[in-house]
């Protein structure tokens, strides 16, 4: 197998295999993709690490067989073709019948068949759903796995493998395929036709509670710890409590309190505080959480190791660190990410753009945390679904993400390249639509330009230096309602930062203790809710300098874990330097800005901010939750040191605060959980950020590019960190000369994309 690793190339990370390195794009398509001239065109347009869906023979009989075959189809077509193997750990049915013990199971003793659904294997009906941090079948699945490499080793197409990328869980992408928690009448799963008979509340099977007590004695050490940690003189250790449907309460607050906050009562209860699940009372039910996530990532860890082992020179991927497109609390793809980053065996991780937006004019973030990964030397790989008109109205290609004509397809494709390029990630184009979602040649012009267009890129200085970073925490997430993750984390990040026009860089917050953290004008802490001590110090020495710029949403800091009273507002003042007061009732946090003060730049003094403001379209008839956005408890300002810059219309209270120190460090607080691109924007301007583009599109930049995909039809400007001839790639041609700022003309919906 070819010898293949990550490297630092040009001031990034780059896959290196035989020592070439090899830039975006890469291709998957639908398993068993035998189409010759297909690939041969997509070959011939400069791709060259295709991704082939492939299983074990325990799965199924003749999965190696069509595994050979495909890559003997793919090798003719493209004879200099990489292979990344992506390759299912799914256990045979047979195998999880013979062993009960690692079946999902719920409150009551019952398991739940269910069919778990992937490129290669849609028959997987199992009579439940296997644990994903099973050890017994991270054992076995090993075994299996190593015996594929093996086999695979003494074929000719070994000489063309470059990796690994795991496959588990429903859709390939390690989540259960039957929820976590069922309410009564609720979902059952996937493809499964009953409703729910009563609430039903998991995991209780021995798999997950040998999971479970590992993850607390990793924790925690000792029995006594947990049992103080969890204000539980009871708790065993080695028999850990599996929270109810009353202790998951909190999950669902904001749904009951957005519909009328003043009658809907004020949102406290024994169980939580508002969208707070009472830590003091129920640490337990954040560790169960945890546990979920984490023995999912421990699962990859498992696996990789073991290749690794087998063999150091083949990469190691997987799908995981979703901070979006999921439900947080069903799902155990997203907690464990930085686990992962940090073992040693696990060199890059992959997901879908976000399912929201992706028409024309519209946008589809990432969900992981990707700048983290270029600390660690570690790759971030977007799954580029992109759909096209070629698909007509299959997974809403049309209905939902407006793919009409090639020219949308077209601006769409320029769109997502131009983000991966200019924010540096990895990426592949995903087909799953059996006559080919790409095949037309107008398309395959475009992929070989973009090819291009990447090595360009690799060829030059790779060295990010944007002015913002913007900072989540993991275990936060066990510890809010959903609609505050999904408001907060992911409808912000698709719909406002990338319109704020300043790129910014995205983090895990844990990174900001590291030494090889770059400089930032401003920083921005989106989740960060449960800090300890040493995690709000490492903070507040990075953040409390002269001419930095802290802005902290909402309830950051809320948390502290270690303290006697874990949830307390003067964990938020002691954190934000700004002193806050808790109101324990629910708000719309609706707000006004002064129009004499600072955000006046950008923000407009007769709109009311606080929650979203336009129709955010489904993008694959998949989800869309409710948009409205309630605040419970309420943070304001109480100090008479901060200026208000904007209030809340229904209580009169300080919206957003600033504090400067004498150091000349600012410190922004905001009561609302929802800010516009409007509102970032101006306090990006405070920070003293570069603005590239002040119309609300989507603008993404690095120190060589620039890609901007119109949200609105009109004339832009476009502004310069320094003298520059702007040269569109795609027209080739020089749109200024030695200029710092420039206009161009533009359509909703229409991709420019800048060398500078």
């Amino acid at each position: 197998m070819l010898r293949s690793r990550i490297v630092n190339f040009n001031g990034s990370p780059a896959v290196e295999v035989e020592g070439r390195i090899i830039p975006p794009m890469a291709f998957t398509a639908h398993a068993h993709t035998r189409d010759v001239e297909y690939l041969r065109s997509l070959g011939e347009s400069g791709i060259e690490v295709f991704f082939l869906i492939c299983d074990p023979e325990w799965l199924y009989k003749g999965a190696f067989d069509m595994l050979l075959e495909d890559a003997k189809v793919l090798i003719e077509a493209v004879p200099n073709a990489k292979i990344f193997l992506r390759l299912g750990v799914h256990p045979s049915v047979q195998w999880l019948c013979e062993h009960p013990s690692e079946m999902m199971r719920y409150n009551d003793g019952s398991t739940i068949p269910v069919r778990v659904v992937t490129e290669s294997y849609e028959n997987g009906y199992y009579p439940a759903m296997y644990a994903l941090y099973s050890q017994a079948w991270r054992e076995e699945a090993t075994k299996h796995i190593l015996g594929f490499l093996r086999d695979l080793n003494e074929t000719p197409y070994a000489d063309h493998v470059i990796g690994v990328f795991l496959a588990g869980g429903n859709t390939s992408e390690w989540y259960p395929s039957n929820p976590l928690t069922i309410y009564k009448g609720g979902y059952m799963g996937f493809d499964h036709a009953g409703k729910a008979p009563s609430d039903l509340y998991g995991d209780f099977s021995p798999a997950f509670r040998k999971a479970f007590s590992i993850f607390l004695y990793d924790r925690y050490g000792s029995q006594e710890a947990m049992r103080k940690a969890w204000n539980d003189p009871d708790a065993n250790i080695d028999d850990p409590h599996i929270p109810n449907m009353e202790e998951r309460s909190f999950i669902t607050v904001d749904d009951a309190l957005a519909r009328f906050p003043s009658t809907g009562g004020n949102g406290m209860s024994e169980y939580h505080v508002g969208s707070f699940l009472n830590t003091d009372k129920y640490q337990c039910v954040a560790d169960f959480y945890r546990a979920f996530h984490v023995g999912a990532a421990d699962s990859i860890i498992h696996f990789a190791k073991a290749i690794k082992e087998y063999d150091k020179d083949l990469l190691v991927g997987a799908f995981y660190g979703y901070f979006g497109c999921l439900d947080y609390f069903n799902m155990c793809m997203c907690a464990g990410a930085l686990k992962m980053l940090d073992c040693g065996y696990v060199d890059m991780t992959a997901c879908p753009n976000m399912y929201l937006d992706r028409q024309p004019g519209g946008y589809s973030a990432q969900r992981v945390m990707q700048d983290s990964f270029r600390l660690r030397n570690r790759i971030f790989f977007s799954e580029d679904d992109t759909r096209t008109f070629r698909e007509g109205n299959r997974a809403g290609a049309m209905e939902y993400m407006e793919q009409y004509t090639v020219e949308d397809s077209i601006a769409c494709m320029k769109r997502d390249f131009g983000r991966d390029i200019c924010q540096d990630i990895s990426a592949w184009w995903f087909d799953q639509y059996f006559k080919g979602r790409y095949r037309d040649e107008q398309l395959y012009a475009l992929i070989k330009r973009q090819q291009e267009i990447a090595h360009e890129f690799y060829a030059g200085d790779r060295t990010k230096h944007n002015d913002a970073a913007f900072f989540y925490d993991e275990e936060s997430v066990h510890l809010v309602a959903f609609p505050t993750l999904f408001q907060m984390i992911e409808l912000n990040r698709n719909e406002e930062i990338p319109r704020t026009g300043i790129p910014v860089d995205f983090y895990y917050h844990n990174d900001i203790a590291r030494d090889d953290l770059p400089e930032y004008k401003l920083y921005v802490f989106v989740n960060c809710f449960s800090l300890t001590a040493a995690e709000r110090q490492a903070i507040k020495d990075k953040v409390r300098r002269k001419g930095k710029t802290a802005l902290f949403i909402y309830g950051q800091g809320f948390i502290d874990p270690d303290a006697q009273k874990k949830l307390s507002a003067d964990n938020i003042s002691d954190l934000t330097g700004i002193r806050i007061r808790e109101i324990d009732s629910p708000s719309m946090g609706k707000f006004k800005i002064d129009p004499e003060g600072e955000l006046a730049t950008d923000c407009d003094p007769g709109t009311v901010y606080g929650q979203l403001d336009r129709i955010v379209k489904d993008g694959c008839a998949m989800y869309l939750y409710s948009q409205t956005t309630v605040v419970c408890p309420l943070f304001v300002s109480d100090d008479p040191e901060a200026k208000t810059l904007a209030t809340l219309c229904a209580e009169k209270l300080p919206a957003v605060s600033i504090k400067q120190d004498d150091s000349g460090f600012n410190t922004v607080f905001t009561a609302a959980k929802w800010l516009s691109a409007d509102v970032f924007r101006a306090i990006g301007r405070i920070a003293g950020c570069h603005v590239y583009e002040d119309d609300g599109d989507y603008v993404f930049a690095n120190e060589r590019y620039i890609t901007i995909h119109a949200w609105s039809t009109g004339r832009k400007t476009i502004r310069l960190k320094r003298p520059s001839s702007p040269f569109e790639v795609y027209e080739k041609r020089f749109y200024a000369d030695n200029v710092t700022e420039f206009t161009v003309d533009m359509v909703r919906g229409e991709t420019l994309m800048f060398r500078i």
